[in-house]
């Protein structure tokens, strides 16, 4: 995940200024994402160029004014895409999945028993690219893939986990 869809997602709770983000991250993300402000305000003013969020300053109580930002709808719309359609790329950044998870669980809960068998999807699949890999008698190279291969394992019952989650929310 980039720090793009991130932003958009937070900013989809609510307008706010870049401190209150930065705090709504750590409130609502906990361990699962960090957020330095410099990278924050980098994005920001990026997705604002780009026409997903505007920015107005407003005064607020007992302070200077700040810079309050909202989604446009430019930027509802990319972030209603990423959510639904998820990563195209093979390749997905660490902690992304965790990310789409709390954001599908806060707007969108009827599409996690899809977004869990993508994932499974994803994780079989490495899982079979891991038991066929042959690392001939090389040691580390074995220890590697079995490293992997029991981080793919622990992934796909994390998965099942969820799976339960996600009927336990289903049902009446």
């Amino acid at each position: 995940m980039r720090m793009e869809e991130l932003v958009l997602g937070m900013l989809k709770l609510g307008p706010a200024h870049g401190y209150e983000l930065r705090s709504r991250v750590r409130e609502e993300l906990g361990p699962a994402w960090r957020v330095a402000s410099s990278q924050l305000y980098t994005w920001l003013r990026r997705l604002e160029e780009g026409g997903y969020v505007s920015s107005a300053l407003a005064e607020l109580p007992g302070g200077p004014p700040r810079r309050v930002y909202s989604l446009t709808p430019a930027g509802e719309e990319r972030f209603w895409q990423w959510l639904l359609k998820g990563s195209t790329s093979p390749r997905r950044a660490r902690g992304s999945y965790l990310i789409r998870l709390y954001f599908l669980i806060r707007f969108a809960p009827h599409h996690l028993a899809t977004y869990v068998a993508e994932e499974r999807a994803v994780l079989d699949k490495r899982r079979a690219r891991l038991l066929a890999r042959d690392t001939g008698e090389d040691p580390f190279r074995e220890a590697v893939r079995r490293l992997r291969l029991s981080q793919v394992e622990g992934g796909l019952r994390w998965l099942d986990g969820l799976a339960d989650l996600v009927a336990a929310k289903e049902e009446p």
